[in-house]
């Protein structure tokens, strides 16, 4: 079973937010199975989490183009869970790249459960107003 199996139960039913939240999922899964099969270690895995991080910025950026099409109400709020996340991975990216000691593994499991847990919450509210926005209604 792969480390971030993705299910059905994830989608949030807008087709581009579903199709990078798997793009990310499986993003952290190569580099989780890479970690295991030691391709990279805590100290080298520092420049591989950054493209995973440019994924995150890039959706989340979708995701908040959206959120103001859409005149979303929560606009702010999501946009700073967005912005906290973001900040927080960075910085494990700056201990990597400072020499200091970060568990990667750990890292992927912040990645991995603060999606889940964002997509569950916060995507999913944001999905039903984009579903009932003419402009984003599934065809």
């Amino acid at each position: 079973m792969p480390f971030f199996g993705w299910q059905d139960k994830y989608n949030v039913g807008v087709p581009g937010l579903d199709e990078q939240h798997q793009g990310i999922a499986g993003m952290v899964n190569n580099l989780y199975d890479s970690i295991e099969q030691n391709v990279y270690d805590d100290k080298t895995v520092g420049s591989v989490l950054i493209p995973i991080v440019e994924c995150l910025k890039y959706h989340f950026q979708t995701e908040e183009k959206m959120m103001v099409e859409a005149n979303y109400e929560q606009y702010h709020y999501h946009k700073s869970l967005h912005d906290r996340f973001t900040e927080e991975i960075m910085q494990s990216v700056i201990r990597i790249k400072k020499g200091e000691k970060v568990n990667a593994r750990d890292i992927l499991i912040l990645i991995r459960d603060w999606l889940l847990n964002h997509i569950s919450e916060e995507d999913s509210k944001l999905a039903a107003v984009l579903n009932d926005t003419p402009q984003f209604k599934k065809k």
